[in-house]
């Protein structure tokens, strides 16, 4: 991978293009922003420019450091990633002793630890020692989605670089030079909200299911009786925690375009654009007051599953309160 195969944050790669070719890159970087949002595809070209064999123009992409980079069996680079849910104390271990080895083509060792925010409390404090006494020409780039998570002590160890999404345009357009559908492009960039690994996994097959199914509640709330909420908490109750909080997420995406549509807002703010028939049909249905209540009650129920709440009880409640919303007109 070169500095120029990846789309956006210009800024951010511009300033570690300069400490990498100035060499000042700290021996511990923090890179931190929403999930898919291009974070690993960075640190991973950073990681390939720091281990680079070239004099200039870095990563090069054919020396012997950038090919074994992309065929991935470079014995200077390593990634630690979550085994399970947590990264474990024996994974940082292992590490601890790493460091202490000469590199073994390059001139320094670079190590990735792709959701730092996962690390058990132990292998946190492990990793701190090792960041506090660095051995070597040895760099560290964390990777983490909730910086809140990390300790305040790793934090200040590190120097810290904040992903911004992208527009809607340059992903847009990005995602149609990988050769998908230009109008499935535009409505992945805008329901991703600038993510360029959310959108890619939007456009894979059946990657709208989730939006198609959140809008189908929300018509079938509107259509059917009070049966389908016993019917449609079921359904929820089996879901992964994680999937329920995604769908929760769409749901506020149609609420919110339902009440952009009712104030009669510009169609090009809407994220759900290729449904813009079956969204004005369901706002036909609703009052303004009674979408921003329906929010309100979406993340009322998202902060209650973030707390742990029961699953099955905090979907019934959700489902018939935006039935009774739905009702208010």
């Amino acid at each position: 991978m070169k500095w120029t195969d990846i789309v956006g944050h210009n800024t951010t790669i511009q300033m570690l293009r300069h400490m990498e070719s100035s060499r000042h890159m700290p021996h511990a970087i923090l890179f931190t922003g929403p999930s898919g949002i291009g974070k690993f595809t960075v640190a991973k070209a950073l990681g390939a420019a720091l281990l680079c064999q070239a004099l200039e123009d870095r990563p090069c992409g054919s020396c012997q450091s950038c090919l074994q980079m992309s065929y991935g069996t470079h014995p200077d680079f390593k990634v630690i990633a979550p085994d399970g849910v947590t990264i474990k104390i024996e994974q940082i271990r292992n590490l601890q002793q790493e460091v202490m080895l000469a590199p073994y083509i390059s001139s320094r060792r670079v190590y990735i630890i792709d959701g730092a925010e996962c690390m058990t409390i132990q292998a946190a404090n492990s990793l701190l020692k090792i960041l506090e006494e660095p051995v070597g020409e040895v760099v560290f780039i964390l990777v983490s989605a909730n910086r809140q998570m990390l300790l305040s002590t790793i934090l200040s160890r590190c120097m810290m670089l904040i992903f911004q999404p992208l527009t809607d345009d340059v992903l847009a357009e990005a995602l149609a030079n990988r050769g998908f559908s230009p109008a499935k492009a535009q409505v992945a960039a805008k329901l991703s909200r600038g993510r360029m690994g959310a959108a890619i996994l939007m456009l894979e097959p059946d990657g709208f299911a989730m939006r198609n199914q959140a809008a189908k509640i929300i018509d079938d709330l509107l259509e059917g009786n009070i049966t389908m909420v016993w019917d449609t908490s079921v359904i929820l109750e089996k879901m992964d925690r994680k999937d329920l909080l995604q769908l929760l997420t769409y749901i506020t995406y149609l609420l919110r375009d339902m009440v952009m549509i009712v104030t009669r807002q510009e169609q090009s703010m809407l994220f759900n654009i290729d449904i813009v028939e079956q969204l004005t049909r369901q706002a036909d249905r609703w009052s303004e007051e009674g979408l921003l209540k329906a929010l309100r009650v979406v993340e009322d129920t998202r902060k209650a599953l973030n707390a742990n709440a029961n699953a099955r009880l905090t979907s019934e409640a959700l489902l018939i309160k935006i039935y009774n919303l739905a009702r208010e007109v």
